[in-house]
């Protein structure tokens, strides 16, 4: 019986060694409207995760979701988004705006949009955000266009994907 409880514990023992990985995964939504010649994209990352990127790569206490959050949270991250995501179609790098931001519990969403889309017939993203400080960063991309949804998975050995349509 005490060999029992010896082999039970030194079996648990090197299990309560591991600590609880946190998972860095992000959710970009790319969706090519027609009609309106536009494309709407969305993104979601927790809010931990980007203050902690914002507040390193500006040296600034962002404290986003807070009463105290910085008066030019949206200027910088207009810039980071900028600096970290591109995306082409049809081989032509796309423009977009940063239409700003919405927190939802511990989620931030991203608004951006592109005019001026006639048609689509490839698609290439880059997004690196989050990667310079989580080696685990995984983005996944999840793109409507012309009725038909494809997805990418992009992480920091491989930051890039096309898609063609």
């Amino acid at each position: 019986m005490k060999f029992i409880h010896k082999s039970i514990f030194f079996l648990i023992i090197p299990l309560l060694a591991f600590t609880a990985h946190k998972y860095y995964v992000s959710m970009t939504k790319i969706k090519y409207v027609k009609e309106e010649r536009a494309v709407q994209i969305t993104m979601r990352f927790y809010i931990d995760d980007i203050e902690k990127v914002l507040n390193t790569r500006f040296n600034k206490d962002f404290k986003l979701a807070t009463s105290e959050e910085h008066t030019d949270t949206d200027k910088f991250l207009n810039l980071y988004i900028h600096q970290k995501f591109a995306y082409k179609i049809n081989d032509q790098t796309v423009k977009y705006i940063f239409l700003g931001k919405e927190y939802e519990n511990d989620v931030v969403f991203f608004y951006l949009e592109s005019s001026d889309i006639d048609s689509v017939k490839s698609i290439e993203v880059k997004n690196q955000m989050l990667m310079e400080a989580f080696e685990e960063q995984q983005n996944f991309i999840k793109i409507h266009i012309n009725d038909r949804i494809k997805t990418m998975i992009l992480i920091r050995e491989n930051d890039k994907d096309m898609l063609k349509y």
